[in-house]
């Protein structure tokens, strides 16, 4: 199931705040687990908790309601909404009205949270993390920015660096394949030109933006903002909105177990973390082919601080093992091995 990305929730703000700021709050319904319904002017708004969150023009039939359901209704009944927007430039997404924020965090499994005054009113799930919690009379905080506009490079993939960008994996991907740059590409390898070229291709694809849905075979199996690469051979079909392209996507789409979904995302995530791992596998790795090749070199230089013959290392002519702290009191001594 495709996972809106931050791309996609800055559009769609973009696209459904005309249509609902100044109107008023009308209901709230539970469509299923984690699915919501919610009514904003004459704009029903569907979200989906940590996948979707678009204004929709399918009304289901039912009828569900939860004491989620319930306690924002009560709270927000006929609520004027004030304004629409991000927070952190992140994909978490702040109805603000007259008498409370209605925050859905959509990132991981995905939250709706109720904030007045500061204070979490009710949330449709409460957790809670070693630097911040969500529970019904507790203070209300975002978590800490970790989006950044401007392009970071580091001895990491240059995926990896862009995934920090406010847009999304898809989007970066398609950004490096214009450029026929390999996402496995350390950052630091990369040319300041070919750095620049980067984020120019990303602000086309961002400006450039417009719903499209991909068929395979007659049935919608993905949709975007740009005409991506991986599906050039798809048939495709353009959409006036990003709630229409939504639309015929998820409403066609072969609906998945809720709890096999969970598992894809909480794969998706360790295999992110194993990337991250394995980066970091590969550079001490590096690193300890390097001790073993000047093992003789870095063993003397260890035997001499032993001894306390530090005026010896210092002779010593290998440039390539770097000595940058040499403590005589406790006879030990620190070099640097290259990257």
């Amino acid at each position: 199931m495709h996972k809106m990305a931050n791309l996609e929730y800055a559009f769609m703000v973009q696209e459904l705040a005309p249509r609902v700021v100044g109107r008023h709050f009308s209901r709230i319904r539970k469509v299923a687990e984690g699915i919501y319904r919610i009514k904003i002017g004459d704009s029903e708004i569907l979200c989906q908790a940590g996948i979707r969150l678009h204004e929709t023009r399918y009304i289901e039939k039912s009828e569900q309601t939860d004491k989620f359901a319930e306690k924002i209704s009560k709270e927000l009944d006929n609520a004027k909404l004030i304004s629409l927007g991000q927070i952190n430039n992140d994909r978490i997404i702040e109805f603000t009205f007259d008498r409370g924020r209605l925050i859905f965090e959509m990132f991981g499994d995905g939250n709706i949270v109720l904030v007045r005054d500061g204070i979490t009113v009710c949330a449709y799930r409460y957790e809670s993390w070693s630097d911040r919690n969500i529970k019904a009379g507790s203070s209300y905080a975002p978590p800490k920015p970790s989006v950044t506009e401007q392009l970071e490079v580091s001895d990491r993939f240059i995926i990896v660096s862009l995934m920090k960008m406010p847009f999304g994996k898809d989007y970066a991907a398609e950004a490096l394949s214009h450029l026929g740059i390999d996402e496995k590409t350390p950052g630091n390898q990369l040319a300041p030109d070919q750095i620049n070229r980067i984020e120019v291709e990303l602000r086309k694809i961002r400006d450039g933006a417009k719903p499209v849905v991909f068929y395979q075979g007659g049935k919608p199996v993905d949709f975007a903002l740009v005409d991506l690469a991986r599906y050039s051979k798809l048939e495709k079909r353009e959409f006036a909105s990003l709630g229409d392209a939504a639309d015929e996507y998820y409403a066609n789409m072969e609906q998945p177990n809720p709890e096999v979904e969970k598992l894809m995302r909480r794969l998706e995530k360790q295999k992110e973390h194993l990337q991250e791992l394995l980066e970091e596998e590969k550079a001490n790795r590096s690193q300890g082919d390097y001790i073993y090749a000047h093992y003789v070199e870095i063993e003397r230089i260890l035997g001499l601080a032993a001894a306390g013959k530090f005026e010896e290392i210092e002779k010593i002519p290998n440039q390539k093992i770097k000595v940058i702290k040499i403590d005589k009191k406790e006879k030990s001594v620190e070099v640097e091995l290259p990257d």
